[in-house]
């Protein structure tokens, strides 16, 4: 009984689909053709600036007398809804490049990835286009 159970046991390893350690990437190499930075519009928040501005009246409401305190409970409301607006302006608007790359094997490839600010291409950049399932990220090649 030993003797089957170890045979079968060899036979379904032997038979089995080997494990793969990894995943492959495909590495190209290109030129940029174009490039363009596009910013993404962030969603203004009007609840938060509401807020800001209730904030600050509810603080304005605290100075004065009499028209005095109507005139600082406006202007109170009125920076707390500018400070939200300013801040929200301030925020950063997430960026793409939007790449237009012939590789070398002639086919003309779009790609579009984050941009980090700190890698920059050009019309006429050598690049490298690296593709691993379907995630593609391109940068400058050396």
């Amino acid at each position: 009984m030993k003797k089957f159970a170890l045979i079968a046991l060899s036979l379904l390893t032997l038979s089995s689909q080997p494990s793969f350690a990894g995943s492959k990437t495909l590495v190209e190499y290109g030129v940029v053709q174009n490039s363009q930075i596009i910013t993404t519009q962030t969603h203004s928040r009007p609840l938060r600036t509401i807020a800001a501005g209730a904030a600050g009246a509810a603080i304005g409401n605290q100075f004065g007398g009499g028209s005095g305190k109507t005139i600082m409970t406006a202007t109170g409301a009125v920076a707390g809804v500018e400070a939200s607006r300013h801040r929200q302006s301030q925020q950063q608007n997430p960026q793409q490049v939007n790449l237009q790359i012939k590789t070398n094997g002639g086919q003309i490839i779009q790609v579009v990835q984050d941009y980090n600010g700190s890698t920059t291409f050009k019309p006429g950049d050598k690049v490298r286009i690296m593709t691993s399932g379907s995630n593609t990220t391109v940068d400058k090649s050396v």
